[in-house]
């Protein structure tokens, strides 16, 4: 590629591949990289760029796409998202000899971006332990109680109160346990990745390597009741599946056909008489089939209508216990019991960043220290 008179667009698919993380798949962070270059070049189309060459490129090019990003509406964090990775691509251009400077992080081309939204790194949800007492007490109550009704069938049950005991104890994020659509390598937490005998569970982790994190003694008793129940029929089964029954229908219906070389006809007469979950997931385990995961949006869905049932009422954007507000409240125990150090090995996360993440409860607790060092120097 000649610098310079190369198009803007040319190098992208390159840049991705660059920052893809997995044989399969690049994650969440590749698609979102891709998203907000496109809209960056596409931009550029609709302005007055003729060729689209990186020779047109400079500070007032980005400060014109700074100013139209903070037209819309959008709010300033997302508008900083969508500049940063426009000016991660374009740095990497500089890196290939394509541009002769980033001229993306020039100040005069940042100054129309808003400032951060100001939000402090306590601001953001994290289930507190009036949370995990109320919502672990009522999801207690519903398995067991399901447990007096249905019995063996009481699967869904313990299925949601092991999702909760899980998120709350675990500090796991809800992308590593439960399958995520836009990324075929999440297809949900194997049994075959958890030992309860070890208190331990293998996820892929945010920077798409597999990790051990860790199950933690609250965790054991809910998941052996719920793996008792489920009674999966092999390593591959997902620890929390779908209870989506048309999905499930699919799921046996194909494996009849495809793994067992049943008839159109076989599997149409075998699957009328099948009536409930309890009934297809018997079905599966007699033939050793795999339902799929719940995915994100599911597993939001149950947590909503938990928080609905047990009279959970947040006040905040969500309106519910979130997925990743679980993790944000285990980090929180861990750093106050247990220090940065060992919250980063519990969160899977440099200590650096959970310095950061967690500042308020250091500057709290500094704000303290530093207070009654006062105290004691004017007495």
């Amino acid at each position: 590629m000649n610098r310079g008179s190369t198009a803007v667009a040319e190098p992208l698919e390159a840049f991705l591949r660059s920052k893809s993380k997995g044989e399969k798949g690049s994650g969440n962070y590749q698609r979102n990289l891709e998203r907000c270059a496109d809209d960056f070049l596409e931009w550029l189309e609709t302005e007055s760029y003729s060729d689209g060459t990186f020779d047109e490129l400079d500070e007032r090019t980005f400060r014109r796409y700074a100013r139209e990003l903070t037209s819309r509406d959008l709010a300033p964090g997302t508008v900083q998202t969508y500049y940063a990775h426009v000016s991660a691509y374009i740095g990497w251009c500089v890196r290939e000899g394509l541009l002769e400077a980033n001229y993306a992080q020039r100040n005069v081309a940042k100054e129309p971006l808003p400032e951060n939204d100001g939000r402090r790194s306590g601001d953001q949800q994290a289930w507190t332990d009036e949370h995990r007492s109320l919502i672990t007490r009522y999801v207690d109550k519903r398995a067991h109680d399901a447990a007096d009704e249905k019995g063996l069938d009481a699967i869904q049950e313990f299925r949601d109160r092991a999702l909760v005991y899980v998120l709350c104890y675990s500090g796991v994020r809800g992308g590593e346990i439960v399958a995520d659509p836009k990324d075929e390598r999440r297809n949900g937490l194997k049994w075959g990745d958890v030992s309860l005998e070890d208190r331990t569970m293998t996820v892929l982790a945010k920077k798409q390597n597999w990790s051990d994190r860790s199950l933690t003694k609250q965790v054991i008793n809910p998941m052996s009741r719920y793996k008792d129940l489920l009674d999966p029929a092999g390593d591959d089964w997902p620890v929390f599946p779908t209870f989506h029954l048309p999905t499930l229908y699919e799921t046996l219906q194909t494996g009849l056909r495809d793994e067992h070389d049943w008839s159109p006809g076989d599997i149409g007469e075998f699957v009328d008489e099948l009536t409930g979950q309890p009934a297809v997931f018997e079905a599966l385990r007699e033939h050793e089939l795999a339902p799929s995961s719940i995915n994100t949006d599911g597993a939001r869905r149950v947590m909503r209508r938990l928080c609905e049932e047990a009279e959970i009422d947040l006040d905040d954007t969500h309106g519910y216990l979130a997925l990743h507000g679980g993790r944000r409240g285990a980090g929180e125990v861990m750093v106050r019991q247990r220090g940065f150090t060992s919250a980063a090995r519990l969160l899977d996360n440099s200590e650096e960043v959970v310095r950061k993440s967690y500042s308020h409860i250091e500057a709290k607790e500094m704000a303290k220290d530093a207070g009654d060092a006062f105290a004691e120097h004017d007495t």
